[in-house]
């Protein structure tokens, strides 16, 4: 069950790189896998003084891609939930005082 403690060891490397994301790109389900695909968006200026254009659209840049089990997917979507209703008491129905 995904609200029940983990009972394994964990082996936690350090050499595992931490990729960071501002965009959810897509997400789907082939049968097998949930595959989740995050991105990135980024300003590249032409010169040091220039700054963003405030009408143009800047490129979203594929950072990762997750391939999970269902059983992972809903483990994660658990974790999350679970974040969220700490982050904002008045999601998922808690309440707040």
């Amino acid at each position: 069950m995904p609200d029940q403690p983990k009972d394994f060891p964990i082996s936690d490397d350090p050499c595992i790189a931490e990729i960071y994301s501002n965009k959810l790109v897509a997400a789907s389900f082939d049968g097998g896998a949930v595959v989740v695909t995050f991105g990135v968006t980024r300003f590249v200026p032409e010169s040091i003084a220039a700054s963003p254009k405030k009408a143009s659209r800047q490129p979203v840049h594929v950072t990762a891609r997750l391939a999970l089990s269902p059983v992972a997917a809903v483990e994660v979507v658990s974790a999350l939930n679970k974040l969220l209703r700490m982050l904002d008491p008045t999601i998922g129905g808690a309440k707040s005082h």
